[in-house]
């Protein structure tokens, strides 16, 4: 194994508004880092004012840390605003990197998860060429969303009272993402051949209550029982109770898994090892769990499951005993997934792969195998405080597989569109646990427990 020419504590993948500190063997911002670059042709810039003050410390800080850092140009226009000059560093294959000065200047994007609490799709529209629509595919209970009676399977043909077409879904998914929307939304007629406008919706950023699971069932037929679990979110604080929703598949007796993993955007990947650990069948504490790989001063470093629990903030799943304990010894897993899958959740489909079969039904996933950290600019404290998050490391599995930017394309292809209205998840008649179930049983008539 190549070791790292960093001491690293990885705590976990950027996804949502769950960010971690990286430190290296000196304070970033106390000691300036000097210019890597520099020869005696080409002298280290000298910053002169404020504004190159920070910018030189964007550009040190990028050049050690920054995957791409070897794609950064030699002589950057120190004179652009500090947001402006960091956008002038990033590779054409980034698309996760970020600035913020902490106040109104960048920070990550948002979407109307952590706007509203609901997931959308566009899709065709069903009766109209040349025009889109919006399916709404998931409500988080308790979100703004929710408590404006948004519902999955809900069909909205206007935002902010535009139409959407394929030449402004950029647009619209902008409008989507703001403070602020206004949807109009419509329903199937009687017959089922035409949208009707049903109702004029606005909505208004606010809190969104952070849950990781959101349902717990089994499916049976015979004396075959097949657990369901839906993880939308991989979130440390709900560890215990993800891991007590285990425990009930196993006293279950359950013989197989159905993971739905369609609208997790990530979040910890301490949380994403606790559960692989209870699925993957002999699991060895000791085995590797992910491989980092960074630019030539991060090299490669590779963690074992022990190793990325040990990172959790949360106690819960940290014995390594408790998760043989409740491990399910399954010999395969179905893994539900969608174009909203990301981040923790990818990694933590992709490397199941080196320790169990994974049968992925779905969606092509969102690709993101990337892990950012926050590094700070605290050298004054007197002066505005900077903070970036770019991509330091691809993540692959343990045999070093991975390479999913483009996302990962599941063994069986579900469409869930192809008919209206959309069923209740997780249950027979939606369509990516009915080819599951089929796949698992030859039927979808099994018999329904919620746990």
């Amino acid at each position: 194994m190549k070791r790292s020419k960093w001491f690293v504590h990885i705590a976990g993948l950027l996804a949502w508004q769950y960010v971690y500190r990286l430190f290296f063997f000196l304070v970033i911002g106390v000691t300036s880092v000097q210019d890597l670059s520099c020869t005696k042709k080409d002298a280290p810039f000298v910053p002169t004012d404020s504004l190159g003050v920070i910018n030189k410390w964007v550009y040190d800080t990028m050049q050690l840390y920054y995957y791409w850092s070897d794609e950064m140009p030699k002589r950057p226009d120190y004179s652009l605003p500090a947001q402006e000059f960091f956008a002038s560093l990033l590779s054409v294959h980034d698309r996760f990197s970020w600035i913020s000065n902490r106040m109104d200047i960048g920070g990550p994007p948002k979407t109307t998860i952590d706007q509203f609490g609901f997931h959308y799709a566009l899709i065709d529209h069903p009766f109209i060429p040349q025009k889109l629509v919006g399916v709404v595919t998931f409500v988080a209970p308790g979100s703004t969303a929710y408590n404006s009676n948004l519902k999955r399977s809900m069909i909205f043909t206007r935002v902010n009272d535009q139409e959407i077409t394929p030449q402004n879904k950029t647009a619209t998914i902008q409008a989507l993402n703001a403070n602020s929307v206004v949807l109009q939304l419509s329903a199937l007629n009687s017959n089922g051949h035409a949208l009707d406008d049903s109702a004029r919706t606005g909505l208004r950023n606010g809190f969104v209550p952070p849950k990781a699971v959101y349902a717990t069932r089994t499916f049976q037929q015979n004396t075959l029982k097949c657990g369901y679990l839906a993880y939308y979110l991989c979130l440390e604080q709900e560890d215990a109770n993800l891991l007590q929703r285990v425990q009930r598949l196993k006293n279950e007796g359950i013989r197989e898994l159905i993971l739905d993993l369609r609208y997790n955007p990530g979040g910890s990947v301490a949380s994403a090892a606790k559960l692989a650990a209870a699925i993957v069948p002999a699991f060895n504490p000791q085995n590797i769990f992910l491989t980092y790989k960074g630019n030539r001063h991060g090299g490669t470093v590779k963690q074992s499951f022990q190793q990325t629990i040990s990172f959790s903030g949360y106690g819960a799943g940290k014995d390594m005993s408790y998760l043989q304990s409740i491990n399910l010894g399954l010999q395969r897993i179905y893994v539900l997934t969608s174009s909203v899958t990301a981040s923790a959740a990818e990694a933590l489909l992709n490397n199941l792969k080196p320790y169990i079969q994974v049968v992925q039904i779905g969606e092509k996933t969102f690709g993101k195998d990337e892990a950012s950290f926050r590094l700070e600019d605290i050298r004054n404290p007197r002066q505005v405080e900077w903070l970036m998050m770019p991509t330091i490391y691809k993540i692959t599995d343990a045999n070093g597989n991975g390479n999913y930017s483009n996302g990962i394309t599941p063994t069986h292809i579900v469409d869930e569109f192809t008919s209206l209205p959309l069923q209740q998840f997780g249950l027979p008649g939606d369509k990516s646990v009915d080819k599951a179930l089929q796949l698992i049983y030859g039927t979808t008539a099994v018999t329904v427990t919620d746990l």
